[in-house]
């Protein structure tokens, strides 16, 4: 893991969250799972960034308040 000029946190390959090749990839409890898969829209426990290139979860979010960013709506 780097940091670029915009003191983001970047993977190997120096891509940063916004690039096309990283990927957020949500993990949710167990109920948690039931409601999204039932469409029902519930915050993630964790969203990890990954870079689908070189495989490295670069940065990881676990704050409530931005998880509920990336609730499904």
């Amino acid at each position: 893991m780097s940091t670029d000029q915009n003191n983001q946190k970047t993977c190997s390959c120096g891509y940063a969250k916004d690039h096309a090749w990283v990927v957020p990839k949500p993990s949710y409890s167990f109920w948690g799972w039931i409601l999204v898969g039932t469409g029902i829209s519930h915050p993630p426990t964790e969203v990890r960034f990954e870079c689908d290139r070189c495989g490295e979860v670069f940065e990881r979010i676990t704050d409530p308040v931005l998880l509920k960013s990336h609730s499904y709506k």
